[in-house]
């Protein structure tokens, strides 16, 4: 019996160091980067930001390291509105190539990281969405609605008989019953 209990202690440590073990990258891992679009084409904007906060230690500036896209070396990073957020917005060089692009950003309280840039060549760009009226808008009592004819016009025209109808017989009612 005594056995069991040793033989289950050691698999229960074990057990713990194991996800002990696995838990610590999470722990070490580095600060939070956006790149927003993820996916961008030649020629556009492109803006990286970073979380340089650990713990109480709040960095006051960080550094994009743009050689890799074919920028500057140090690129600053401009502080967001949040406490320890910083944000910088950088046009990709037109000629840069197709692939793959994780440069680096560094926080002044020694956090570090990579945010991961995918550069496609030949996408579309967007179109703005532009509306262009065209004629006079339709408005009003529906003089000027184009859509007659249409399945709800008999519903609506016995509706109306209806309630002719209906406030005729009131009317006689009402007149019937002042006279008596």
């Amino acid at each position: 019996m005594r056995s069991i209990r040793s033989a289950g202690a050691a698999l229960t440590l074990a057990g713990i160091a194991t996800i002990a073990g696995t838990a610590m990258p999470a722990f070490a891992a580095g600060p939070q980067i956006d790149v927003t679009p993820s996916v961008a084409a030649p020629g556009s904007s492109v803006a990286f930001s970073i979380v340089c906060i650990q713990g109480k230690n709040v960095g006051t500036s960080a550094t994009l390291f743009g050689t890799t896209l074919g920028l500057s070396e140090h690129i600053p990073m401009e502080a967001s509105t949040h406490k320890g957020v910083f944000v910088t917005v950088v046009k990709l060089p037109a000629g840069i190539m197709p692939g793959a692009y994780s440069p680096s950003i560094d926080c002044s309280n020694g956090l570090a990281g990579t945010g991961t840039l995918w550069v496609k060549s030949g996408m579309p760009k967007p179109k703005p969405n532009v509306v262009v009226p065209s004629g006079a808008p339709v408005t009003g009592d529906g003089v000027t609605s184009t859509a007659v004819g249409g399945p709800l016009t008999a519903a609506g025209i016995g509706l109306l008989g209806l309630s002719g109808a209906v406030g005729a017989l009131a009317i006689r009612r009402r007149k019937a019953s002042a006279g008596k």
